[in-house]
């Protein structure tokens, strides 16, 4: 069932738009391509409910939802990954829409989510 972004969810998302880096950085032609993407990325920010969570009971990972809708995989998919000190987030965004928000810990050991101060770009 679909619920709306925490405050904490949301900050997190909105600073892994505007600051993580790609896992494929070389997908955009230049630097103003990338911004735009950027910017119209975080335009729909508004748009975006939490769908399921991750089963393995030790992450607070989430699918995203656009418009109450879950987001195919997209022909064009871009990983924006930022660091913590327990482990990795990342956002999956697909075709252009955000997909699921992964917070991975290092180790087989349960991670909360990580306020935005702690990401390491």
């Amino acid at each position: 069932m679909a619920r709306t972004l925490t405050a904490s969810e949301r900050q997190l998302i909105s600073a892994m738009m505007t600051s993580a880096k790609a896992t494929d950085p070389g997908q955009f032609e230049d630097q103003q391509a990338w911004y735009q993407w950027r910017q119209e990325l975080h335009e729909g920010l508004d748009r975006i409910t939490v769908g399921a969570p991750c089963g393995c009971g030790k992450c607070p990972s989430v699918q995203l939802l656009v418009d109450g809708q879950a987001v195919p995989p997209g022909a064009s998919q871009v990983i924006l990954e930022a660091f913590i000190s327990e482990g990795i987030v990342m956002l999956f965004v697909d075709d252009g829409k955000p997909s699921y928000l992964e917070v991975a810990p290092n180790l087989d050991s349960a991670v909360e989510l990580p306020d935005e101060s702690a990401l390491i770009f």
